[in-house]
């Protein structure tokens, strides 16, 4: 079997970013003969076509995405290997890139964050806030260290290791001084806006069933909205409900200004997950700030 360069791996992300192998070789500083030798033997080795040369330049073939997305991976854990060697040479910490879907982490992460923060001033660290496909693709491709995730079903993907850490009921909230807040009954409801982030279809449907058990017509208005900025504004604003976790009830002070109704009725719970990839090498900072997280959910 074959054995894959660094040379060879770092040539092809190249020409998948530049476009050419003229712009590959100016990024990596090298000769256009070098990249071009680099690729026709990646392609001989492998023995399958993994570009698709024309006169505008250069695109990857299937085989050749498919070999991009590993290329990409072994390059940046070579990367975070290279970054641990600088710490243990320096003493140095490294930079963490931590992803997380809306509402992850509100009791949890910034105690943990507070207590890392005092232990290790100067690790860079970046929160990303990302849908959960984009979380998976973080982790498989190495561009995550690791995610924190609040899911009614977590992902099931065979690339990523999920660790549940805490369950939180969830309700059907209002704004506090809403007419609708003494409402307990779904005939009440159906009038009023009903606000949510899931784009999947998933939650629309639950109502909808919800409503049809009761011998209900749905809900008139149903309306999605993925931008957390604008659906707070609106919730502060409107009649709305609003499918909410305990945990957003109980940690943010926003939350505050929201009343769980008093319907039998409830919409899925939640699970506060920890993501990580299968066979991640995790940094000394991370590791640290996992442990953390852990302690922080069990108080």
């Amino acid at each position: 079997m074959s054995q894959l360069k660094h040379h060879q791996l770092r040539a092809l992300a190249a020409v998948a970013d530049h476009g050419s192998v003229n712009a590959a070789a100016r990024a990596l500083c090298v000769t256009q003969p070098a990249i071009t030798k680099a690729l026709r033997e990646l392609e001989t080795e492998q023995g399958v076509a993994l570009l698709l040369r024309n006169s505008w330049g250069v695109t990857l073939t299937d085989a050749g995405q498919t070999l991009l997305g590993y290329a990409r991976l072994v390059m940046r854990e070579l990367e975070r290997a290279e970054r641990e060697m600088d710490r243990l040479r320096s003493g140095r910490e490294c930079s963490l890139r931590i992803g997380l879907t809306p509402l992850a982490g509100l009791e949890v992460l910034p105690q943990a964050f507070a207590a890392f923060r005092r232990a290790m001033p100067q690790v860079k660290v970046d929160f990303l806030e990302l849908d959960s496909q984009q979380l998976l693709d973080g982790l498989r491709s190495g561009q995550l260290d690791f995610a924190l995730g609040a899911f009614a079903s977590p992902p099931d993907d065979p690339f990523v290791r999920v660790e549940r850490l805490r369950e939180s009921p969830s309700g059907f909230a209002v704004r506090a001084e809403s007419p609708l807040r003494h409402a307990a009954e779904l005939s009440a409801l159906r009038q009023a806006e009903w606000l949510h982030t899931d784009m999947s279809g998933h939650y629309e449907r639950f109502v909808h069933g919800m409503f049809a058990r009761e011998g209900l017509a749905p809900p008139e208005r149903m309306t999605c909205c993925t931008s957390n900025v604008l659906l707070c504004g609106l919730l502060m604003t409107m009649d709305a409900v609003v499918p909410m976790s305990n945990l957003a009830l109980q940690a943010t002070l926003t939350a505050q200004r929201f009343v769980e109704l008093p319907l039998s009725q409830r919409p899925p719970g939640l699970s506060l997950v920890l993501l990580v990839r299968k066979g991640a090498l995790l940094s000394r900072a991370a590791e640290w700030l996992i442990a953390r997280i852990r302690e922080a959910q069990t108080v």
